[in-house]
């Protein structure tokens, strides 16, 4: 976004008022809003001195810019702007639902601008801006935005991250990302996975129809011979090796889609909505939620996804395994260890390695079920 560009989508009549070369006074006055232009070229030459070397006239025009009367803003803001003057304007429109509608519904506005004024847009037009699903899609920005706007419902916010999910969209370090997750039924979840291209050389580990558009393959994974030759192919990749290389996307639908030895690696990842994907996957097994609820090295998310999961928590070997779990909460831990055999119970007394109250408790367990006896 530079000054230059501003310039050069002005009028010649117009440019005296932003030209570096014109005199100060006539610049100051133009970034108060004083010059006399018609609405369009007065909000690119007041947009244009915000970005000003001189510190002096660029503050008077970001102030001249949140000042600019509704009779001059709302016109211009109806026209094609430069996105350079779109950008510079945004975070002058705080307050100004009117003005800020406008801009969202600009077809000229840059995703940029967007995102400037998401942050804290009013309502509706925080509704506008989540119901706009391409630029959604397209604008990471825009959504780490939209997603911190209090005024937006939430209800919308889980709507419009649904929506992203099943189109294959995933930031990793976004909550909202492993909740929307959550929300999906199995066959959803396998449908979400499928709009993620994965690379070919996962086949061996995922599931892949001939209907779906994978990463190329290469010769060598392959092991076939490139066109010079029959040389030898290298070894496979492991699933180690694979994982580390792929996008958090690309994580989670290996974690939806692939075999038990992907699921096994991603369960683990440090990375919450993968290592919660891998563990909510339709074809984990009561097996591997054992494991996983027994392991020391699983995040604390996938501990919780399987305490809360009435489905998963069926199973006696969750329950026993939750309980000898020390990074299983211990409100979690106490619930579920009223439920053991009185063998397992008493192994737990006598084990130092769960949580001190869990073990106590389990001893007074062990000594009330005596004295019934």
């Amino acid at each position: 976004m530079s000054q230059a560009e501003l310039l050069a989508a002005l009028p010649a009549g117009a440019r005296r008022h932003l030209d570096p070369a014109s005199p100060l006074p006539m610049r100051m006055m133009a970034a108060r809003g004083l010059a006399p232009l018609p609405p369009v070229e007065m909000l690119i030459v007041v947009a244009g001195l915000s970005l000003d070397a001189d510190q002096t006239i660029a503050a008077a025009a970001r102030e001249g810019l949140a000042k600019l009367p509704d009779k001059i803003l709302l016109p211009a803001l109806e026209q094609a702007l430069p996105p350079a003057a779109l950008v510079a304007l945004a975070p002058a429109l705080a307050g100004r639902a009117e003005a800020q509608q406008k801009l969202v519904l600009n077809r000229a506005t840059p995703d940029e601008a967007i995102a400037l004024v998401a942050v804290e847009a009013a309502g509706p037009v925080a509704e506008i801006i989540a119901e706009n699903q391409e630029r959604c899609l397209r604008s990471e920005a825009i959504v780490r935005a939209i997603a911190k706007n209090p005024n937006l419902l939430r209800s919308s916010l889980d709507r419009l991250f649904d929506f992203l999910v099943r189109s294959g969209v995933i930031l990793g370090d976004m909550e909202e990302f492993a909740e929307a997750i959550s929300r999906l039924s199995p066959s959803e979840m396998l449908d979400a996975a499928h709009q993620v291209v994965l690379p070919a050389e996962l086949a061996d580990y995922v599931d892949m129809d001939e209907e779906e558009h994978t990463a190329p393959r290469s010769p060598a994974a392959d092991g076939g011979a490139d066109e010079q030759g029959e040389e030898e192919a290298p070894e496979r990749m492991s699933a180690f090796q694979l994982v580390a290389s792929l996008s958090v996307s690309q994580k989670v639908a290996a974690a939806l889609r692939g075999n038990k030895e992907l699921r096994t690696l991603l369960v683990r990842d440090s990375n919450r909505v993968v290592a919660s994907a891998a563990i909510r996957s339709p074809r984990v097994t009561e097996q591997e939620i054992v494991t996983a609820a027994q392991s020391r090295s699983v995040a604390d998310e996938v501990i919780r996804i399987i305490a809360n999961s009435k489905d998963m928590v069926r199973s006696y070997g969750v329950k026993k395994a939750l309980v000898n779990n020390p990074k299983t909460p211990l409100p979690v831990a106490m619930r579920f260890l009223s439920l053991l055999r009185a063998a397992d119970l008493k192994a737990v007394a006598k084990s130092k390695n769960v949580n001190t109250a869990v073990a106590n408790q389990a001893k007074r367990l062990v000594a009330a079920k005596g004295d019934k006896g």
